[in-house]
């Protein structure tokens, strides 16, 4: 045999070794490996993951994947998608007036409105979540969250050029039980989260995961109106039927519903001076104009799968059906002066169809292949947002922009896994996509002394491209495993809302080349893996804020990024879990030559030209972002047990814009909680604490024509959380 420790010191952090090492030297292999569950020895838990549409251990996937449990996310202050980033290196998670915006390696968009969709993409139990502001949510009945790096563009080829939020939740069981859990912190802020399930014949299971949240006071206050900024009410529930047939079928129906009411924080960026000075100086959390803000969403859906084994492959049927609406009031007012103010009203709906069918090799073929069909249909309009002034901003009291778009998509894909030799896998994944784009949409202004205009558009585009996968993985030994690939993603174009006529912008393409090692090591006491990427970004597809906040999309030239993942976990005893995982990344655009380039006036405001960005780095792309936590567990006998857990954050900062004059610093987030839980595991009390530094940083900062704007994270907050289980 191969001399394992020597390889591995070979591949990988040489200089953490021999502080492992003389840690861990004295734990034996004395307890059998769990997979996702329970570990009563020093081992690490090996993870499942389903990166390639099966379930496989996360050490044997040629591919950059981070999973969480639903344990690791409450430990960690993970309460939602919003929180993400606290664990995963890489991932920026801002978020405008109830629009998500993850940027995952540098490639995310802030654009929002009809048709728009993110190129990291979000899967909920195997259904693709298509509206930007259905991607908002909470956790509360999850069973793990999985985050695939790089382009995904076979096996979840819908606009995953950027990368892949999996997020799957507990299945109901046939024993009865739940759990309850109440939760009060600082703000007013109270949490119900209740869960129930059961059997109800003997192949039939259900649930119900209900949540609730109830944010009494603001983080901020309106200047002006004395209401609350930065607030929230949610109010969600989840139902899944689970029937497992005679002959091995499986079916499940899953229903969700979600409405969540809040007000928005568009404030000034530090140092604006907006139209209407003197210069913007409020605090962070605050705003300062005759507009209250608010919003609502509205989303929920239902899905139908069905799994069964044939002779040959197993089928699988994804049916489901999406609807999303929202209503905002939201955009960047900067002054308390009515007549430099711009409010922007958007009512905007989005329907989805989603039907894909797969059909997967049985369990120990030969070759593991996956071949599938996917159809898509989305119905989404605004009716009609509403962009009011007061006048002095810009020569119109209101316009009226009616704006309807639909895609029409089609995909065909396959991919195969083969064994080269024993220790050797060749994989090899191709997709082909059409769609369609169709655009209607109308704008009627109302200006003093002019007669009232209207103006119609329609329009389509049709897009078609193939996408692949490309890789290559070796097991050195059953502990070592190093891959390389090649793998395209693509992201759809499509038009501009909220300007009629409108204009089109093209698909964009990324070309990514990524290498690793995974590393198991010491018994499973722990696990060392890297990854190194390079990526060729074409057609990108760029934004540029208009006065409202809405942004405009068009396409720059290219860029190149690289970079490299760390990620490594440490069992040094039996009660204590050590987590690290840096990232550090590089980007720049090669050509970019009619960048909007933003300089602010001297009286106020922003004015616009356009000029070359190469050379620049990628909005919403740090440089660095590392992840540091310690779990801590001291047995309690007969009392329970106590859990402490610190989480770290780190980011350098990154720019707003492509032409990298706005910028957030660096800042760290501290998260914090200590748990009891009682020895038969039914109590549990939490003291939690998020943000426990109050850093005040920026999630969106950007340039409008009456200033800079930005939006800013949560300050600290903290709380007790009671749960019961059953």
């Amino acid at each position: 045999m191969r001399s394992q420790n020597s390889l591995k010191l070979k591949i990988l952090f040489s200089f953490l070794m021999p502080a492992v090492a003389s840690t861990v030297s004295a734990q034996t292999d004395s307890n059998p490996k769990n997979i996702n569950g329970s570990n009563d020895g020093g081992e690490l838990q090996e993870v499942v993951v389903s990166a390639q549409r099966r379930s496989e251990k996360q050490q044997d996937v040629p591919i950059s994947v981070d999973a969480f449990s639903s344990k690791e996310l409450e430990s960690a202050g993970v309460s939602g998608t919003l929180d993400l980033p606290v664990v995963t290196p890489g991932l920026v998670f801002g978020q405008q007036a109830g629009v998500a915006q993850p940027f995952l390696r540098g490639i995310g968009t802030v654009a929002a409105g009809p048709g728009i969709e993110n190129p990291v993409a979000l899967y909920v139990d195997n259904v693709y979540y298509g509206s930007p502001f259905g991607q908002i949510m909470a956790f509360n009945n999850i069973a793990q969250v999985e985050v695939d790096k790089g382009p995904q563009g076979t096996l979840f080829g819908r606009n995953a050029s950027g990368g892949l939020i999996q997020v799957t939740t507990k299945d109901p069981s046939q024993n009865l039980g739940g759990s309850l859990s109440e939760t009060y912190g600082n703000y007013a802020t109270a949490v119900t989260d209740a869960y129930i399930t059961g059997g109800v014949t003997s192949d039939l299971a259900t649930d119900l995961a209900l949540h609730y949240l109830h944010q009494g006071d603001g983080y901020g206050v309106n200047i002006v109106t004395g209401d609350p900024v930065s607030k929230t009410q949610d109010l969600a529930f989840r139902n899944k039927w689970v029937l497992n047939t005679t002959d091995g079928t499986q079916v499940k129906l899953i229903f969700d519903y979600d409405v969540t009411h809040f007000i928005p924080n568009y404030t000034g960026a530090p140092g604006t001076t907006p139209l209407g000075p003197p210069s913007y100086s409020v605090p962070s959390q605050d705003v300062d104009g005759p507009y209250q803000p608010f919003g609502n969403t509205h989303t929920g859906g239902a899905s139908a799968q069905v799994q069964t084994d044939l002779d040959f492959a197993r089928f699988v049927s994804i049916s489901a059906y999406r609807r999303t609406v929202l209503d905002v009031q939201g955009s960047a007012q900067l002054t308390d002066n009515p007549l430099y103010t711009i409010s922007s009203v958007a009512y905007e709906k989005s329907a989805q169809v989603s039907q894909e069918f797969q059909l997967l090799s049985l369990p120990g073929s030969r070759i593991n292949w996956t071949s599938g069909a996917y159809l898509y249909y989305d119905n989404a309009g605004s009716t009609p947002p509403t962009i009011e002034s007061g006048g002095l901003v810009a020569p119109f009291s209101a316009i009226y922009v009616f704006d309807h778009q639909k895609a029409y998509s089609v995909a065909l894909y396959g991919q195969a896994t083969t064994a080269i030799d024993a220790d050797t896998n060749l994989t090899l994944g191709l997709r082909y996509t059409g769609e369609r784009r169709n655009y209607e949409g109308s704008e009627l202004a109302l200006i003093p002394d002019v007669p009232p205009y209207l103006v119609d558009d329609a329009e389509h585009r049709i897009y078609q491209k193939p996408t692949w996968r490309i890789a290559l993985d070796h097991h050195f030994d059953p502990d070592v495993m190093a891959y390389i690939s090649y793998n395209r993603g693509f992201k759809s174009g499509g038009f501009n809302d909220l300007l009629v006529p409108t204009s089109a912008f093209a698909p964009e393409v990324v070309d990514a080349y990524e290498t690793g090692v995974k590393n198991t090591l010491f018994d499973n006491h722990v696990t060392l893996d890297a990854t190194a990427f390079f990526y060729n970004y074409k057609g990108i597809q760029a934004f540029q804020y208009f006065a409202n906040g809405s942004a405009l999309v068009y396409n720059a030239g290219s860029a190149h990024l690289y970079g490299l993942d760390l990620d490594a976990k440490f069992k040094l005893i039996d009660n204590l879990t050590l987590t690290t995982a840096v990232e550090a990344l590089h980007t720049a655009y090669t050509s970019f030559p009619d960048a909007a380039v933003s300089t602010p006036i001297p009286g106020g405001g922003t004015a616009y030209t356009t000029g070359s960005a190469a050379g620049h780095r990628l909005p919403f792309a740090p440089a660095e972002t590392t992840s540091l936590a310690a779990d801590y567990t001291i047995p309690l006998g007969k009392s329970g047990d106590l859990n402490l857990n610190v989480t770290y954050l780190y980011n350098s900062g990154f720019f707003g814009e492509p032409d990298n004059r706005l910028r957030q610093p660096s800042y760290g987030v501290v998260n914090s909680q200590l748990s009891w839980s009682a020895a038969d595991q039914l109590w549990t009390v939490r003291l939690w604490g998020r943000n426990l530094t109050n850093e005040q940083y920026e999630t969106s900062v950007g340039s409008q024509p009456n200033g800079d704007f930005a939006v800013f994270a949560p300050p600290r907050t903290y709380g007790i959380t009671v749960s019961r289980s059953y």
